[in-house]
Formats: C-alpha cells, sequence, structure tokens
C-alpha cells in the first residue's frame, strides 16, 4: 500500500473460524520483520484475522527519506488501520514495536480492544542502553547492514535457537541499514511511553520470556507501576522471541487475556492499584537500602584461571588446584561456564547427559555442581565470596575469570569484524601462533567438539585468507605456509588447496632453478 509514495508492505489473513470479528494487528521488533511472527500465526488465526507488516525501512516496506520516529512509524500504522477499515482489534507489539502500539493505545481509538507488549522496556537506563547502542555499532561498520549483528545476538534472542528460527531472523537483519536502525535504537523513548503507558484506559498485557539475557523480566514487570490495567506474565522456556519459542502456550495465554477482558469487570480497582503502588515503591525503597547495605561490605572477587589450549589447568587465586577435575564432569561444566557465563540447568542436563531421562539427569547435574563447588571452594586458596552461584534454575561463576580459551574465541570474533588492513593481518596471524594441536583435551562432548570444528574452522579461513594476501604480493614462501595450515584444517579432501599447494611449490622451485 502506498502513504505519501512510500510503499508499506503488510499482509491480511483471514481467520479460519467463519465468525472471528476481531483482529490482532502484530507490530514487530526493531532489525526484524513481519516474517518473524510465522510460528505463532498458525495459532492466531483460529480465532482471529490478522494483520502483520513490515515497519518503514524494515521487511520489503520503503525507508523513505524522512528521519525515522515512533511518530512517523505510528502514522504509518494509523493509516494502515483507517485505510483498511479495521474494527474491533487488539495491538501485540515485540521490543520497538511495542512503542508503536502503547503511542496509538495512548490516544484511546475507540475499536482497540486490548494491548499485548512483548519484552518492552518501557524504562530503560540510558547509561546501559547508550552502552549497548555502541556495542552494536562496532558490530556493523563499515556494513550496509545489520546482518553482522544479527549473527553476534542470534543465539541470545531465542531460546535453544533453530536452522528455521536463525533464517528468518537473519533475513529481516539482511533488509535493514544500520541508518534506520541507530535512528530507532535509543531510550529516548522512555519519557513519552511512560507518559502514553498512563493514558491507556485499555487493558495491558506484558509478556516476556524468562530466558531473556536482554530484556529480562523485571525489566517488563516494572511497566506494572505505570498503568492499573496491566498485568505481567513471565512465559517459561522463551528468550526475546517469544513467539519463536513458545507459539502454542503464547498464543493460548493471549487468547485467554482478550476473552476474560470482554468483561470490564475484570480491570483492578483504583482502591487496589493504590495499594500496589504503596507496596511496589517500599519493596523498592527496601531492597535499595538492602543493596547499599551490602555495599558497605564489599566482598573480595576470585580471581578464576582456567587454561584449554595448552593443557588443563585451573587456578583460583594464583594456587593451581590439581585434583578432582577427572570426576563426575568437573572439567566440562567448568570450561563450559567459562565460555557460556551464565546457562540454565536444564541446558547442562541437554548438554553433558542429552540421553538420560531429564529427572535423572537433573539429579546428576545436582551431584556434579556440589563436587565442583567443593573444588573451587573447599580449599584454603578461595575468598569468602562463592564463585560457583546456582539457583532452581540458572548456573554461573560469580570470579573474576581469565580463560585462554575464551579469549581467543572472542579475538576471532573481533577480528574477523575488523576492516582488511595491517591490523587484521597481524591479528590474524597472531591468532594462528596460538593454534594448538591438543586443544580442550579430554573433552569429548559433543559440545566441545562442535567448537573445536568452528575454532579450526576459523583457523583455516584465516590462514586462506593470508596465503592469498601473499600470493598477490608474490611472497611464495609465505603464502606456501599458510595455505599448508588452511590445507591441514579445511580438510585433506580439499582438492583446490591441494592443487594450489602444488603449484606454489613448483613456482618455488622453479624460482630457485633460475637463482642458480
Amino acid at each position: 500500500m502506498d502513504r505519501d509514495s512510500i510503499k508499506i508492505h503488510y499482509e491480511w489473513i483471514v481467520s479460519a473460524d467463519p465468525l472471528a470479528k476481531e483482529t490482532l494487528i502484530l507490530i514487530h521488533g526493531i532489525g526484524l520483520d513481519m516474517y518473524s511472527w510465522d510460528f505463532i500465526i498458525p495459532y492466531f488465526q483460529k480465532n482471529y484475522h490478522i494483520l502483520r507488516y513490515d515497519l518503514r525501512g524494515h521487511g520489503d516496506s520503503d525507508a523513505g527519506s524522512e528521519q525515522r520516529t515512533i511518530d512517523l512509524l505510528t502514522d504509518d500504522l494509523t493509516f494502515l488501520i483507517a485505510e483498511l477499515k479495521i474494527d474491533a482489534y487488539h495491538m501485540i507489539g515485540q521490543g520497538l514495536g511495542g512503542f508503536v502500539g502503547v503511542q496509538i493505545a495512548g490516544r484511546r481509538p475507540q475499536p482497540l480492544k486490548t494491548l499485548i507488549l512483548f519484552s518492552v522496556p518501557i524504562h530503560y537506563p540510558k547509561q546501559m542502553g547508550d552502552k549497548v547502542a555502541t556495542q552494536r555499532k562496532r558490530m556493523v561498520e563499515g556494513q550496509t547492514s545489520m546482518l553482522a549483528m544479527g549473527k553476534e545476538i542470534v543465539n541470545k534472542v531465542c531460546y535453544l535457537p533453530s536452522d528455521p528460527k536463525i533464517t528468518v531472523l537473519l533475513n529481516a537483519y539482511r533488509k535493514v541499514s544500520p541508518t534506520v536502525y541507530f535512528e530507532l535504537f535509543h531510550t529516548g523513548f522512555g519519557e513519552a511511553g511512560v507518559e502514553n503507558l498512563r493514558k491507556i484506559n485499555v487493558p495491558i498485557l506484558i509478556l516476556s520470556g524468562s530466558e531473556d539475557s536482554i530484556f529480562p523480566p523485571e525489566l517488563s514487570s516494572a511497566s506494572l507501576n505505570f498503568n492499573p490495567n496491566a498485568r505481567c506474565y513471565t512465559v517459561p522456556q522463551a528468550a526475546f522471541m517469544i513467539q519463536m519459542d513458545q507459539p502454542e502456550l503464547t498464543a493460548d495465554w493471549i487468547d485467554h487475556f482478550i476473552r476474560k477482558h470482554h468483561d470490564k469487570s475484570s480491570d483492578i480497582s483504583l482502591l487496589d492499584y493504590d495499594y500496589q503502588k504503596h507496596l511496589t515503591s517500599q519493596m523498592y525503597s527496601e531492597i535499595r537500602g538492602m543493596i547499599e547495605q551490602a555495599a558497605d561490605r564489599p566482598q573480595r572477587l576470585n580471581e578464576l584461571l582456567v587454561n584449554t589450549m595448552q593443557g588443563f589447568s585451573v587456578y583460583v587465586n594464583g594456587n593451581r588446584i590439581f585434583e578432582g577435575w577427572g570426576k563426575r564432569k568437573a572439567k566440562q561444566i567448568l570450561v563450559y561456564l567459562t565460555i557460556q557465563q551464565s546457562v540454565t540447568r536444564e541446558e547442562l542436563c541437554d548438554t553433558f547427559w542429552p540421553e538420560v531421562e531429564l529427572e535423572n539427569a537433573r539429579n546428576r547435574l545436582r551431584v556434579a555442581l556440589h563436587h565442583l563447588k567443593h573444588l573451587l571452594e573447599r580449599n584454603n586458596h578461595s575468598y569468602a565470596a562463592p564463585i560457583l552461584i546456582t539457583d532452581r534454575e540458572h548456573v554461573f561463576l560469580q570470579a573474576k575469570i581469565l580463560s585462554d580459551l575464551h579469549s581467543h574465541i572472542e579475538a576471532i570474533k573481533i577480528t574477523n569484524r575488523l576492516p582488511e588492513g595491517v591490523q587484521k593481518t597481524a591479528k590474524y596471524k597472531q591468532l594462528l601462533a596460538e593454534r594448538t594441536a591438543n586443544m580442550m583435551p579430554g573433552l569429548y562432548d559433543d559440545w566441545f567438539l562442535d567448537l573445536r570444528n568452528w575454532i579450526e574452522k576459523q583457523w583455516g579461513e584465516m590462514s586462506l585468507f593470508l596465503a592469498d594476501m601473499y600470493e598477490k604480493q608474490s611472497d611464495v614462501k609465505s603464502a606456501l605456509e599458510y595455505l599448508e595450515i588452511a590445507y591441514e584444517y579445511n580438510g585433506g579432501e580439499n582438492e583446490l588447496i591441494y592443487e594450489r599447494l602444488l603449484e606454489l611449490k613448483e613456482r618455488r622451485s622453479n624460482y630457485k632453478n633460475k637463482e642458480i
């Protein structure tokens, strides 16, 4: 549909229920497109008509020449609703799309029945938001799309990411320019968002994923302070992309919420809301006081050094721990935690006991964690602060962690994003000099084998890069050196590399003969 010479790409989906009268309007998050709703559409379609579309500058919608703002995106959707003559609708907005929904709902349009928000941080700390924006800008420096950033964060936005999920997400990031993305990626919507949230007079459902590390549930629940008709649910085993991770459950919860609020008597009373406000205010005040008291008694952080590139060794505050690593998967779990930082118990069970029934795996994990905690903390080397932290769901290390393997992996990712030049060449040489034949000794679980394969593939690609560069410079000796490394890590079956090796060796031999 054209709006002021701008094409807006949308799809209208008719409900499978011939008696359906209400429409769900789906507004995707920043960097995504309307296909991010693919997984949940079949469940929504059972009871509702659906309008989904691409935000301006996303997917197949035009970017236009005007600066992209929430006001402009809001006007685009208002235009679509009017042109399509949609009556009796519910808006579902994710991330940035939620701000569009909040702004429209704040205008109190008569046909709007409910507002549902997925991982929408109405108030996000500005300093942290600026830091995240800076990090993401570095990921796409010199790029024409947000694909490079998408590849970095795709495993965080989904819980247990799969190829179908990753394909949809990367296709979306590929179509968004950094200009459009960073015009909209900032914390400046918070004040207006709070003001609009306060004006909304329809029921609001706020959903967040239990495993969302980017916008955790506590960020979403904070929005309850701004509207008495808001409810906040946490979707289990889901990250930011709730509609991908738990499509059936999410659709079911939304349908129940909508049906419940067909009855206006279900709205919260002002008396209850006044109680909630005072409860929240006093709770936050007391928690802040406890945090400040704890800050006055700081615990000395332990230093944990874990080496796996040149043999396996563990040091706590400079003291090596020699024994116990061959029992109860202590070595495997510790190395896994140094790479992953924070994990769920279920993730550890799936990784290290994939063939074992879940309850049995959980029991084994509990014993293994107790053993690992004993190794790290029950000695004269650690300070009072615990190193291994566990709760009902999560496991993570609380220490200053130094890991040669983790540092090597991060260095690879950072160097791959550098533009071609002297710095990238030097870093690739350094990384290749760090490679070892016995990386991650004794770690044979599938996860570690996959990681090893990934690292060796990176070494192979670095070597090819250097070999190509030196060959262009007619430095046959150096080209041969790196081509032999590339042949080692790209597999002995790589005929093209083998043929290049033979050709370069012949060139070098001919050159030596001419010198003689």
